[in-house]
This record gives structure tokens, sequence and C-alpha cells, in this order.
């Protein structure tokens, strides 16, 4: 057992990663709120530098770096890219304790604008039309930037750095030898066909083969989003129904995707490794039961895998499902949520020389073998683009990658208030632990959404 030699990276780290991304009018939920401790000491910056124009020996551009360790890797690759194009890159962290909007919105009140900002989802639809350059028509967005940058009134404003999504994740190494078979993840289409491997691998050994984690940001931005977004697959779909649960018109009780949704939430919790004391649950703990195979599937996200992969034996095989139901012909059966987690963004305001220089250091990040290097094998992060592939070591990464390639996925609805995840992710702890039934819960959204008039 190796969870006594890694729980320091479990909660803190990965509700980090999953739940601070973009919410309220982003275009994701999942990511890492981007915050690290330090600045790098190349990024830091000077008097000198502050005016992010042209350096002795040629152009300088600037990057605000706002997702935590990132700078460490991409920093040996700078000299050698001034070298190759005459371009000094400079990355700067942000402060501890600041948000990305909060850091960029210093740097601007100080008159030192980044070239280039890694920044959240929410912070780009915020920003775009006043300080964004727009990108539409660069190369790289016929390779996957279209379908998971950030656009803002039709007009493409992010660059998507990193790919994240949630489903119905599983060990494949637990359920293989539990089984005593090959699993065929396509085999699962139904939430009768999830029931069906759940009942055989109980009755293998395996007494509860699914785990439900607690948190809320888990139930209530995570879980419950699929409600919105599978409504029918559209930002206006979603709305529509926000809009009938706001007047009062929409009645969840009656909804169809509201009671298949729940339908599946019930079998997993019947099946739940935490069901004795649900509220109770240990997210380091949750994190163990995946990675050694003490349960079969855990609802979450690609995210997990840098605790994951702690625990793990490294010839154990993971894949992501998605959230089944039974529904007929339905697209959500087959397809999992992706959504580009943080977005780069061009200053419009740089100088001409910088703009350029901007763009072709995007191009080198989707089109060169360092970059590629970097991004995938060195950060761990899954591609947006469809020119490389998530590294090898990035087991859940991997799993992820192969729904988009094979267009599978579905985005993130968009414009669910700061406050859901905390106050409808408590109403589905209510309906984990017991203390109300579906109509309550029904009850509880209801006048959650009526309060938002």
């Amino acid at each position: 057992m190796k969870r006594n030699q890694v729980l320091s990276l479990g909660l803190a780290a990965v509700m980090v990663l999953s739940a601070a991304g973009c919410s309220g009018g982003s275009k994701t939920l999942e990511g890492d709120t981007g915050s690290t401790a330090k600045q790098s000491e190349q990024g830091s910056k000077t008097e000198e530098s502050k005016s992010a124009g042209a350096s002795a020996g040629g152009v300088t551009i600037t990057i605000l770096n706002t997702k935590a360790g990132m700078e460490k890797f991409f920093e040996p690759a700078f000299e050698d890219y001034r070298e190759k194009t005459g371009v000094t890159v400079e990355m700067s962290s942000i402060s501890e304790g600041d948000s990305p909007y909060e850091a960029i919105q210093k740097r601007y009140a100080a008159g030192d604008a980044p070239t280039l900002a890694i920044m959240d989802c929410n912070d780009i639809v915020a920003l775009a039309e006043q300080k964004a350059l727009p990108l539409d028509g660069e190369k790289w967005v016929a390779d996957g930037g279209d379908k998971y940058g950030v656009k803002v009134g039709g007009k493409l404003y992010g660059f998507p750095f990193s790919l994240e999504g949630r489903g119905l994740l599983f060990n494949r190494t637990a359920i293989e030898k539990t089984l005593g078979r090959k699993f065929d993840e396509k085999s699962i289409q139904t939430l009768d066909d999830f029931k069906a491997v759940c009942d055989e691998l109980v009755a293998a050994g395996m007494e509860k083969p699914v785990c439900i984690s607690k948190e809320d940001w888990s139930l209530g931005a995570h879980y419950l989003g699929l409600m919105y977004e599978e409504q029918d697959g559209t930002a206006k779909g979603a709305e529509d129904f926000i809009g009938s649960l706001k007047d009062g018109s929409g009645k969840l009780i009656d909804n169809a995707r509201f009671n298949s949704l729940f339908d599946t939430f019930d079998v997993l919790m019947k099946y739940n490794i935490n069901g004795k004391d649900p509220l109770a649950a240990d997210y380091d703990t949750d994190n163990a039961y995946f990675a050694e195979g003490d349960v079969a599937f855990w609802f979450n996200g690609n995210w997990v895998w840098e605790v994951v992969s702690g625990f793990a034996d490294s010839s154990s095989e993971f894949g992501m499902l998605p959230v089944v139901q039974n529904t007929k012909d339905d697209k959500f059966n087959t397809l999992v949520n992706a959504v580009g987690s943080k977005q780069i963004m061009i200053d419009k305001n740089a100088s001409p020389e910088q703009i350029q220089a901007a763009k072709d250091f995007l191009n080198w990040l989707v089109y060169d073998k360092t970059a590629q290097d970097i991004v995938a094998n060195q950060i761990l992060a899954v591609p947006c683009f469809s020119t490389f592939d998530a590294s090898p070591d990035n087991k859940l990464g991997q799993a992820l990658k192969a729904y988009a390639d094979a267009g599978l996925t579905f985005d993130q609805y968009n414009g669910l208030p700061g406050d859901h995840w905390s106050v409808c992710g408590g109403f589905v702890q209510k309906y984990l632990g017991g203390k109300t039934d579906r109509a309550g819960l029904a009850a509880d959204l209801e006048g959650y959404w009526k309060s938002k008039k």
C-alpha cells in the first residue's frame, strides 16, 4: 500500500486542479487556480523590462503565468528559442494569494501589461473585448483551437493550453483482475450495462466497486452540471432550462434529464464504498481506493492523475467512461465533457512586433517538438490540439485525448452562478447522505434558482 507515502498530495492539490478553473460565465470548471507561491527568477520583473518593448537583441515578449510550477519546465527552453528566433521570452508567475484576474489587473494598473497571459477561462471572457487580441485565422485554430478556445461575441480570444474532462473513471487492471477477463469499455452503453458489470464485480469479490466523493464541487459543479449541459447539448438549451426554473414553469421532478442522471446517481450510491457514512468520506482515501483497485469506478476527472499515479502501480491501466444513463438514442451515453482549462490571450495594445512574436510563440507551442515535449511529457498537460498526444505516462489524460481526437466530447455550460457548486452541491450532499429524497432535492434546487431571478 502506497497511500501513506503520498497523502500530502491529496485533497488540497486535487481540489485546486479540479474546482477553481472556470466558473460562472467561463468555459470550464475543471482546472487549477493557477496561483503559485513565488515568482520564477528568470521571470522576475525589473524596471528595465517593464516597458516590455524591444530588447537589445530584438523583441522581448512577456508571459504572465498563472499555472503553478510551469515556469520551471519552460525556462530552460527560452534561451534556445531566443537563439533561433531572436525573440527574448520572459515568464513571470503570479504572487501567492492573487487570483489570475487580480494579478493581471495589477499589471494593467502599473502600466506593465504582459504580452501574453495564461488565464482561467472566465478571465478571458471578462477581459476579451477590452484587452485581448482576436485570434481567428491563426494556423492552430483548425487543429483544435476553434473547438476549445474561448470565444466572446463570436470572436476567438483564447488559445486553449490544456484539456480537462470528467466522467466515470475506471481502473481497467482492477476490473480485469477481479473478473478474470478483458474489459471492453465500449460495451457500457447504458445504465443497465453499467449495473451488470458492477453486479459481476460484486459477485467476483469486489464488494463495493464504486467511489463517490462527498466534496461540494464534485457534486454541485461536476455532476449536477451535467443536468444543464445535457438538456440538449447547447448553451441556449441550458439557459432556457434555467429560465424555466427561475420563473417556476419548469419542474425538475418532471424533467427527463434530471431523473435519468439521478437514476445513475442512485446506482453509484448503491455500490459506493463510502456508503455506510458517505458524508465522512476522505478524498485522499478515495484516490487510494481507485488507484490501488479497491474500487473499479470513480466519478471524477483526468486532473486526478497527478495524485492517482502516486498510489497506483506503474503497470496499472486506467480509462474514462461517459456518465451513462438509461436513455434511448442519447448521444451523451457516448460523450465525455472536455474543455480547455487554461487559455492564453495576447495583449491587443502590445507593439506590432510583439504581437507577431506572440503569435509565433503560440505556433511554437502547437507545432514545435520541444514545446510539445514540455507540454505533454514534462507538465503532463493534455494537449487541446490534434498535432500531438498526451504523455504515455498520463493514462487518464490519454483516455480523455482519445475521446477528443474522435470528436466524442461536449462543452461545459458557462453560465452557472459563482455560488452554485457550494449551495447546490450542499443539496446533493443531503441526497447522498439520505437526508432528503429526490422530490426534496428537486425542491431545493428549484428554490435556489427562484432566488436568482
